[in-house]
């Protein structure tokens, strides 16, 4: 099984790559790190990120990155967003001054959370409602971020609460996930998460 890391988004990719790395003996699966769009299709691409929603965008422009990504997932790839990578699966976000358009994988926009107290950053908990998730229920994962999803209740399999607002967590449609948190800084249920999502991808047809 092919898994490639989109690289060419800021942040620090390496810490996401390097909880992958850990996994490929108990999964066993080839990992890349991709910059640029190469001849070749993947079983799940992981989209991370941090940073600023247009500038990310920009690069996956540029880059062909967003062409790659959507030919990989009309190919029966599983997409992977986390953190800012989760959000460019939206339409658009507030964080972008000039409304660039994101990924538009699916339906719905990012704003900037209701707290002056931002980031939100540190370890809180995810709620989950899908099955699969129910033993990470009430667990504590780590989030860098200022700004949040507004999508149909549909796509939330996961939500957290800072600062008295709810906020989406987990989303899922089919074969795309977004997290908003960090499973590569979550210790040891962020590499049950990654380990979980991997084995999802493994079972869609």
């Amino acid at each position: 099984m092919n898994v490639a890391v989109v690289s060419c988004v800021p942040g620090n990719i390496m810490n996401l790559y390097r909880a992958l790395k850990k996994l490929q003996g108990e999964l066993n699966f080839e990992l890349e790190l991709l910059e640029k769009p190469i001849d070749k299709t993947y079983r799940i691409i992981f989209l991370p990120g941090v940073g600023h929603f247009e500038q990310a965008m920009k690069n996956l422009v540029e880059s062909k990155m967003d062409r790659f990504i959507f030919k990989n997932y009309h190919l029966g790839a599983t997409i992977v967003g986390v953190c800012l990578g989760m959000q460019l699966f939206f339409e658009e976000s507030e964080e972008s001054p000039t409304r660039m358009k994101g990924l538009g994988l699916l339906k719905g926009r990012v704003v900037k959370l209701s707290s002056t107290l931002l980031p939100h950053m540190g370890w809180n908990t995810v709620r989950f409602n899908l099955e699969r998730f129910k033993d990470m229920d009430g667990k504590y994962f780590y989030f860098v971020h200022s700004y949040r999803a507004v999508c149909e209740e549909r796509l939330i399999v996961g939500t957290c609460e800072y600062d008295g607002e709810v906020f989406p967590a987990v989303v899922m449609d089919e074969r795309l996930i977004g997290v908003q948190f960090h499973p590569e800084k979550s210790h040891t249920v962020g590499r049950t998460f990654l380990r979980r999502l991997i084995e999802c991808a493994l079972c869609q047809p």
